[in-house]
């Protein structure tokens, strides 16, 4: 369960879909509160992308060179349509991602709704 939570942390603080020098933004892009709403869709779609990017990395394992750019342009584009059905878009999720590292409490709070999301309590 420790290891868990901790991979869910780790995943959440690195999850950013733009290169780490976009989560480096200035303070005034990283929202000061985040509405209970926006958490749970956030920890929603984390749940789903996580779920994409396992089920990719298995695939990527097992395709040839051929094929692994389709593979990674079939998972950009599912993850896409998961922030949307959340309604994010990449910069969103990635200013929700930034607030969530730099705040002990909302990284606490996302990690409980995660947890619940992925035992479906």
């Amino acid at each position: 369960m420790q290891r868990l939570r901790t991979r869910v942390l780790a995943t959440a603080a690195l999850l950013s879909l733009a290169p780490a020098a976009a989560l480096a933004a200035p303070p005034a892009t990283v929202p000061d509160k985040v509405s209970q709403r926006d958490l749970r869709n956030y920890a929603s779609a984390l749940v789903k992308v996580l779920e994409i990017r396992r089920i990719a990395d298995h695939a990527w394992k097992a395709a040839g060179p051929a094929e692994r750019a389709s593979l990674k342009a079939q998972s950009q584009r599912a993850i896409y349509e998961a922030l949307a059905r959340y309604s994010f878009t990449e910069a969103s999720f990635n200013q929700i991602s930034a607030a969530v590292e730099r705040t002990p409490a909302l990284r606490r709070r996302v990690r409980d709704l995660v947890m619940r999301e992925s035992l479906d309590l």
